[in-house]
């Protein structure tokens, strides 16, 4: 098996895993999965209405809205910052607009542990909405599930494993 077709056939479980999976399920996800190799599994949730308010707002703060702040506008971010500079405004127009319909699960930005207002030394020239900033949800959701690893169940993660044997 090549590289590129284990990539596919890892984005696949995944993908398949997340079809199947609960919204709670999803938010484990997103708080312990590895954001430098899960950017199709992440699209995926950011395309999807059926996402839980709290989930959104936990994938826009761990994506580092933070760090965007500091750009008026797309031109000013690096050529390799663009895609997620996008994603964050996509992400906040359709939570603005209520595409995720649904805010059970809860999510508070300023006192996240994977990344929220607060983490920026950088001057706020394109300011976060209040919206993106208040607490949502009353459902908690524990995000270190036992039988888990990068917000994965084992059952999964031995699926993704078996392709390296």
């Amino acid at each position: 098996m090549t590289d590129e077709e284990r990539t596919q056939a890892i984005r696949s479980i995944v993908r398949s895993y997340l079809q199947g999976a609960t919204p709670e399920q999803w938010h484990v996800y997103v708080a312990r999965s590895n954001y430098d190799d899960n950017a199709p599994a992440l699209r995926w949730l950011i395309d999807n209405p059926q996402l839980d308010r709290g989930t959104a707002l936990m994938i826009y703060w761990y994506m580092g809205a933070a760090g965007y702040v500091q750009f008026a506008s797309e031109d000013e971010v690096k050529d390799y910052e663009k895609d997620t500079f996008r994603l964050l405004l996509l992400i906040e127009q359709r939570y603005a607009d209520g595409f995720y319909t649904q805010g059970r699960i809860w999510f508070a930005p300023e006192h996240s542990e994977g990344g929220g207002p607060g983490d920026t030394r950088q001057p706020y020239v394109r300011p976060v909405s209040t919206l993106m900033r208040e607490e949502v949800g009353t459902e908690l959701v524990d995000i270190e599930p036992e039988d888990y690893d990068d917000g994965l169940p084992f059952e999964v993660v031995e699926k993704i494993e078996a392709l390296f044997d």
